[in-house]
């Protein structure tokens, strides 16, 4: 049968996004193109989150049709077989970008086939299909494929077909924020630690730490939250100083940025990024990155900043990200919090302080020539001069007293 009005390109994706590593969701993102018009529609499906060995247990045998119905393009809100899967709605769109933004998904599958209509509905024709052989994806046997290819498919790439798929459907339902709303919060904490304290590297990895800051990474402007991670901090003999860096006005990549939290260790240049999976990939796979991102946010003088040269360094790095960067972090908007198994902490030394370059050569003793006190009002009201003779300083024993000022 030629293609004509009833005929459809129908694209079914498979997609594993997870959520920590003891849980995640299985998610299908279909794409429907009619053969008349040439029009194209996205669709999302998303099951309960739930375990990858329950993904695996052979959930996907036996369960032809209800996935026929999936695959050939017919109007599907939901299925109950091998597990209970929902189509996903316009308000929920926001959360299922926020999930896929901070994860590293795994492709699972692709079924692609060209669809006539038929009395009975649709006939596939023709179908492509490609399996990755992931323990979590269906088999050939348990979709009932006598033709499929086995292959690997690129994660990188379907990931930022993904975002732009749900972000045109955003626009589309017109649940987006404005454009323009790219300011940022980027939480920097200067940290010092006791002689007995163990390494931070260390402490970072206690659970109690990284819950705190997950949580910071829902709600990057929430001051208690930051005062949560440095309590938990202070727990391991760390002393955590907060000094957050709000970014206003339009950013380049402000979905990155917001996902940082920065570590910069005050006697140091080593300095530690938590963030989210994706975000650490996005750091490791992009040369040059977390050096400029260092010489730009690690400083805590503003006058760093104010530099030609560091500032285009870090705008130019920042722009090297893909766009699906652009669309700021959506606190408390994803479909879980962030997980504190899932934070990622990378230790880095790019030769930057916190306090600024170290000045060269050995530190000049400080000598006090003189104490003046100062009462409530500003007036000085006692001077003790330092360079006198002990026995005629003001206050010493058998010294005159000092002249009160007032």
């Amino acid at each position: 049968m030629s293609r004509g009005s009833g005929s459809k390109t129908v694209t079914t994706r498979f997609v594993w996004v997870p959520h920590g590593p003891t849980g995640g969701w299985l998610l299908l993102h279909r794409t429907v193109r009619h053969g008349a018009t040439g029009g194209t529609a996205d669709e999302f499906w998303r099951t309960e989150k739930i375990s990858p060995e329950a993904a695996a247990a052979d959930t996907f045998r036996d369960s032809t049709p209800e996935w026929h119905r999936i695959v050939t393009g017919e109007p599907v809100p939901f299925l109950l077989w091998p597990f209970f899967l929902a189509a996903v709605t316009d308000r929920e769109l926001p959360a299922l970008r926020e999930q896929i933004a901070r994860s590293v998904i795994r492709p699972l599958a692709d079924i692609s086939a060209e669809v006539d209509t038929a009395p009975g509905g649709g006939v596939l024709a023709t179908p492509r299909i490609t399996l990755t052989a992931d323990p979590i994806g269906p088999g050939h046997h348990d979709l009932d494929l006598e033709v499929c290819d086995t292959g690997e498919l690129d994660a990188a790439g379907r990931r930022g077909a993904l975002l732009a798929a749900v972000d045109a459907r955003i626009r589309l339902s017109g649940t987006s924020r404005p454009d323009d709303d790219r300011t940022v919060w980027i939480n920097r904490f200067v940290a010092r630690g006791e002689e007995s304290a163990p390494p931070l590297d260390k402490v970072l990895l206690d659970e109690d730490v990284r819950r705190a800051i997950a949580a910071l990474m829902a709600a990057p402007q929430d001051e208690a939250r930051r005062r949560a991670v440095a309590a938990e901090a202070r727990h391991h003999g760390w002393s955590l100083s907060a000094e957050p860096l709000h970014m206003a006005g339009p950013q380049v990549r402000p979905g990155f940025l917001g996902r940082l939290v920065y570590f910069c260790h005050e006697d140091s240049t080593v300095h530690r990024i938590a963030t989210m999976p994706a975000c650490h990939e996005a750091l490791r796979e992009h040369d040059g990155l977390g050096a400029a991102l260092a010489a730009y946010l690690c400083p805590l003088d503003p006058a760093a900043r104010e530099g030609r040269a560091v500032r285009e360094a870090f705008r130019a790095a920042v722009a090297q990200l893909p766009q699906e960067w652009d669309v700021p972090g959506r606190p408390a908007a994803g479909l879980a919090p962030p997980a504190w198994d899932e934070i990622v902490v990378d230790t880095r030394d790019d030769g930057v302080r916190a306090a600024g370059p170290e000045v060269p050569g050995p530190r000049r003793p400080v000598e006090i020539s003189h104490v003046e006190l100062v009462d409530s009002n500003g007036r000085n009201s006692w001077r003790i001069d330092l360079s006198a003779p002990a026995g005629s300083r003001p206050g010493s024993p058998g010294a005159p007293r000092g002249e009160d000022s007032r």
